[in-house]
């Protein structure tokens, strides 16, 4: 026979368990929990922590911090505008870090609050596109949020996305991204990951229909993908080169018939040649209901940073996606000839010739200011540039290229044997403003000259950057540094600011 007190204990477990089942009952219904929720996976899963810091990037914040900064200060605008999609490569800083950040420079001061992370699972095969279902992810530099609310619009629209955290928790190919918008975006911004889980281009297709009503102008798309795997040096220069040029077109179709043809020849060692290939399908497929085109930013692959790894070898883009109808931009190819155009000049000077342009694009033939830096291991040599030429842009960079290499007073004259070390930059500019109120200068975008009486300095966009000054510290510098007038005299309103924005684009 039980007794009183064992009766009693028996009735109080039951009692608990039943609460229990209650409490996870409605708890779940109205807090969109697991127990009744189709669209998050868990209300107990709402943290992903880091999984590759230390590993792929500094788990140490100052470290990393230091390292982001340092890539960034080194990568160049190519364009007065911002691309509303960049492809990055995602593989251990060291090696690609360097050329990340020249697309994420070019998100820097564009104001985009969500960003849509997409990638190719490497680890995880499965249908459709997952997103996570974690309300944060970590990262040494801070906590980023992710934009649940964005996720359950696109799950909503078509069944193509589903919610999968778990492909996520090991995965790299996003995570990598993080402390780069951090960086250069703030930790304000929002993030929507998304992982393909094979290589169909039909999802491709379809999640660009479905997403693309929902890119906004505070919404930026960031394809994470690298290039060749394992070939040696030569054959990743041709076979990367190739898929570039395929993707620059624009045209997704293209973009796939050139991998197909590509993996047939049967280079040695060849893994794959885009390994996020679904996501660059899709992102070609946005660009062009979005109506933007495609710009090379950077190429590299490991062996051009480390030299003990070129019999093996990954390579890296970054590419951004731009609106077409941005006026008076100079092409990928007109890019090309331009800095050809500055090269073949100096290289012709030393050998007593004058190097005269092929045909050319009529974009040549317009009067545009323009500035030619020259570096020499990553340090100035040399930079000359004019704002109101009276020759065309052909010539005026020919022009600019020889005073910056022999008539820069800061420098010794330019001697052949540096050539094969220069590195050679271009600014072509846009006309001048003049403007009463130094606070729509943006960092990063104008650049600023300023004049009082006979004297007058200039700094290009880029310099702010490279710097790391702030506005203020921009103006100041160029005021008394450049120009040497009073510090705060564009402040006071005693001189006068011109303001102008520049095409940057380098070898």
């Amino acid at each position: 026979m039980l007794t009183l007190g064992f009766k009693i204990t028996v009735f109080s477990l039951v009692a608990i368990v039943v609460s229990a089942v209650l409490f996870l009952f409605f708890y779940g219904q109205k807090s969109g929990g697991s127990i009744m929720n189709t669209k998050h996976q868990s209300i107990k899963s709402t943290m992903r922590p880091a999984a590759v810091a230390g590993q792929f990037y500094p788990d140490n914040s100052k470290a990393l911090q230091q390292m982001v900064d340092s890539f960034l200060n080194q990568a160049t605008s190519v364009s007065t505008s911002v691309p509303q999609i960049i492809i990055v490569p995602h593989a251990g800083y060291v090696y690609s870090g360097q050329v990340a950040a020249f697309g994420f420079r070019a998100l820097q001061n564009s104001g985009y609050k969500r960003i849509i992370l997409i990638g190719r699972s490497h680890q995880e095969y499965f249908d459709k596109v997952a997103a996570d279902g974690n309300d944060v992810w970590q990262t040494p530099l801070g906590d980023l949020t992710v934009d649940k609310d964005f996720i359950d619009k696109l799950i909503s629209s078509d069944s193509v996305v589903q919610i999968n955290s778990e492909v996520h928790e090991g995965e790299h190919s996003l995570e990598v991204m993080l402390p780069f918008l951090i960086q250069t975006l703030g930790r304000e911004i929002k993030i929507v990951p998304l992982l393909f889980g094979n290589d169909s281009s039909t999802t491709s297709f379809v999640l660009a229909e479905k997403i693309a009503p929902f890119i906004d102008k505070e919404t930026v798309v960031v394809i994470s993908t690298d290039l060749s795997h394992y070939p040696k040096y030569e054959d990743a220069n041709y076979l990367d080169k190739q898929t570039i040029e395929a993707i620059l077109t624009g045209e997704s179709s293209k973009f796939i018939q050139k991998v197909r043809e590509l993996e047939q020849l049967g280079k040695p060692n060849v893994a794959t040649l885009a390994c996020a290939e679904p996501a660059v399908v899709f992102g070609l497929a946005l660009a062009k209901r979005l109506g933007l085109k495609a710009q090379l930013l950077k190429y590299a692959n490991c062996g051009d940073y480390f030299a003990e790894t070129k019999n093996r070898v990954v390579g890296y883009t970054a590419i951004g996606f731009y609106p077409e109808n941005e006026a008076g931009a100079l092409s990928v190819q007109e890019q090309e000839m331009a800095l050809q155009i500055a090269r073949k000049t100096l290289a012709d000077a030393f050998d007593q010739k004058n190097y005269e342009p092929e045909s050319q694009a009529p974009i040549f033939k317009e009067k545009r200011g323009v500035f030619v830096t020259l570096k020499k291991h990553e340090q100035l040599r040399g930079c000359i540039g004019n704002f109101n030429p009276p020759i065309g842009l052909a010539k005026n960079i020919q022009e600019m290229a020889l005073s910056a290499a022999f008539n820069d007073p800061r420098f010794t004259p330019l001697e052949k044997s540096e050539l094969k070390d220069l590195e050679i930059e271009i600014s072509v500019l846009s006309p001048m403003q003049k403007t009463t109120d130094p606070n729509i200068i943006k960092v990063g975008k104008h650049g600023v000259y300023v004049k009082k009486g006979l004297r007058s300095g200039v700094f290009l966009p880029q310099v702010a950057i490279e710097q790391g000054w702030d506005r203020e510290e921009f103006l100041d510098n160029l005021c008394e540094g450049k120009a040497g007038l009073p510090r705060t005299c564009w402040q006071d309103g005693s001189c006068d600011l011109y303001i102008f924005t520049a095409q940057v684009f380098h070898e």
